[in-house]
C-alpha cells in the first residue's frame, strides 16, 4: 500500500468547496485508472472551525472543530482501487481552515 499525501487543503472562502486536485507527480503515482483504495481526511487541530468532506456538492462528513488536541477523522475505503478522488471536495466554516487529506493506493 502506498500513501499519497495531499497535505492541508485550505478553503479560501467558506461555503465554496475546494475540489481535491493532484500535482503531476502525485498523478504519476496513481494506477492508470486514476482510482485509489482509500481517501482519509483529518481535521487540523489548529483550525478554529469545522471542515467538511463533500461528494457531488453534498456534505457527506463533518469534521468538527478540534478540541483538546483530538482531530476528527473520515475515510472511505474499497477493496482494490475503486474510489475516484477527483469526485470529492472539502469545505470549511472559517477561511483558510481545511483538513489534511491522504490518498492510499494498493
Amino acid at each position: 500500500m502506498m500513501s499519497i499525501p495531499l497535505g492541508k487543503i485550505p478553503v479560501p472562502t467558506p461555503g465554496t468547496s475546494v475540489a481535491l486536485t493532484l500535482t503531476a507527480a502525485q498523478k504519476a503515482l496513481l494506477p492508470p485508472s486514476g482510482l485509489v483504495h482509500k481517501i482519509e481526511a483529518w481535521a487540523d487541530t489548529a483550525d478554529t472551525g469545522a471542515s467538511y468532506v463533500k461528494l457531488g456538492g453534498v456534505t457527506i462528513a463533518p469534521l468538527s472543530q478540534p478540541a483538546n488536541g483530538h482531530a476528527e477523522h473520515w475515510h472511505i475505503e474499497r477493496e482494490g482501487n475503486w474510489v475516484n478522488p477527483l469526485a470529492y471536495a472539502v469545505d470549511a466554516d472559517v477561511a483558510n481552515n481545511g483538513p489534511f487529506v491522504t490518498l492510499w493506493v494498493e
